[in-house]
């Protein structure tokens, strides 16, 4: 063993300290961050004294965001476009297996390969660094940043914290209280609802020539089905 080789061996990062002491870093700094968060933006409630309004919630982060992204093909694929509900597993999977390869896909040697080569030699030249640690990490970077802008996108709009307005005590078993069988209640109750409900909900976007109101439907599907239920998350006050 040469004495480079030697020096680099001894400079070789393990768990303990430098794993612990980094990882440690990171965890802290998050938990700060969400303690941060859930101190200042937290729910206005003070029930039964003060109910929120309908509307609250807009604007606020909420553990929430992160499963309103994968709601959304159920609000925007219906009709001709509901075959495209599959690729919302499909999807998923596929992220996942290529976050769990990418160890396995750097040992690949692109630099070989003619062609496309060039770059990935150049990248596998460079001095170790910063730099270089961030063009191999860039994948993750991209794919938790696509994902973290879709949580977002998804969710800021969403007034969750005005749930409580309408489902409270006061308001009886249909409105607060859950079934006592929830399985029978959307195998039975909640499908017939949704075969014989025909409630086609839209926006009034303006006037027809005999005055009558025409409405938004594109997108739309019927009562309480899965559509519906996006909706009156995002306008509980408008979709009920």
């Amino acid at each position: 063993m040469s004495e480079q080789e030697e020096k680099s061996e001894k400079k070789q990062k393990t768990w303990w300290p430098h794993h612990v002491l980094s990882a440690g870093t990171v965890s802290i700094i998050f938990f700060a961050i969400l303690y941060y968060l859930s101190s200042t933006y937290q729910i206005p409630d003070d029930a039964p004294e003060m109910i929120p309004l309908p509307d609250e919630g807009e604007y606020i982060p909420g553990p929430e965001w992160f499963f309103l992204i994968f709601w959304q093909p159920f609000w925007f694929f219906t009709g001709m476009k509901k075959k495209l509900l599959i690729w919302t597993a499909i999807v998923p999977i596929l992220i996942s297996a290529f976050l769990v390869l990418l160890p396995f896909i750097h040992k690949i040697p692109f630099h070989r390969i003619p062609g496309i080569g060039f770059p990935f030699k150049k990248i596998r030249e460079m001095r170790k660094g910063f730099i270089k640690k961030t063009i191999y990490v860039l994948p993750v970077l991209l794919i938790g940043g696509l994902l973290m802008t879709g949580i977002f996108k998804s969710g800021y709009q969403a007034k969750l914290y005005g749930c409580e307005s309408c489902h409270n005590a006061a308001m009886g078993h249909r409105m607060y209280i859950p079934p006592a069988d929830v399985a029978d209640y959307y195998r039975v109750d909640r499908a017939r609802q949704i075969k014989v409900g025909k409630y086609r909900a839209g926006k009034s976007v303006g006037l027809d020539k005999e005055g009558r109101h025409i409405y938004d439907v594109s997108g739309t599907q019927s009562y309480k089905d899965a559509n519906w239920q996006m909706r009156h998350m995002y306008e509980p006050t408008f979709t009920w």
